[in-house]
């Protein structure tokens, strides 16, 4: 289990997810051109794709990774990929499991927002966004650091499950096997995570 880690035009279709992703479908490091935006779909989500050029039957990998995608960046991508797209990390963590966090900061130095990319066996396994103000870098689904939670149920619905998050004054929103959370604080978001994991993220 990850958690969150602080640091110092065409249509193709709307497409349930649910099958590929308990299959644990792993994204590929190739950029597939598909764009996509998680959607409420009463009782689930489906991953609504778009793309510059006609696709025939895109594969559960792309569809992954065209929704599991913050910024520029999408799951799945290489350590290579990730490096030439944003140039070295400030900083780099080590994580459990032999993974790495590798640490942007956004504005100032050492200081929110900032944009981690959790590394495992040379791929991005992990994307999350954390701060205030809101940023190209941390735009997830059409929700932004610094947005209201009302734009976020508007997108994703009434929340599953929420907990504290261990940060002060912190709540972290979660939707049960769904590979993305959020942090929210005084009814703003706060940090955005995604997962190549299908269970629930651990806080």
């Amino acid at each position: 289990m990850l958690r969150h880690v602080a640091a110092f035009g065409l249509t193709v279709g709307l497409l349930g997810m649910t099958p590929a992703l308990a299959q644990g479908v792993r994204a590929p490091a190739q950029d597939s051109g598909l764009r996509g935006e998680w959607r409420r779909a009463e009782p689930t989500f489906v991953c609504q794709v778009t793309s510059a050029n006609k696709l025939q039957s895109p594969t559960p990998d792309q569809l992954i990774q065209a929704c599991q995608r913050m910024g520029s960046i999408s799951i799945g991508i290489s350590e290579a990929a990730l490096t030439a797209a944003l140039g070295q990390p400030h900083r780099k963590l080590p994580q459990p499991d032999n993974a790495q966090a590798y640490v942007y900061f956004l504005g100032q130095q050492g200081q929110p927002p900032y944009f981690i990319a959790v590394t495992k066996a040379g791929r991005a396994v992990a994307l999350q966004a954390s701060g205030e103000t809101p940023t190209p870098a941390s735009s997830f689904s059409q929700i932004n650091l610094g947005d209201s939670t009302e734009k976020l149920r508007s997108q994703f619905g009434a929340v599953f499950n929420v907990e504290p998050s261990g940060l002060p004054d912190t709540d972290l929103w979660s939707y049960g096997v769904w590979p993305f959370t959020f942090e929210v604080k005084n009814d703003r978001v706060t940090s955005i995570r995604i997962t190549e994991s299908t269970d629930k993220p651990a806080r």
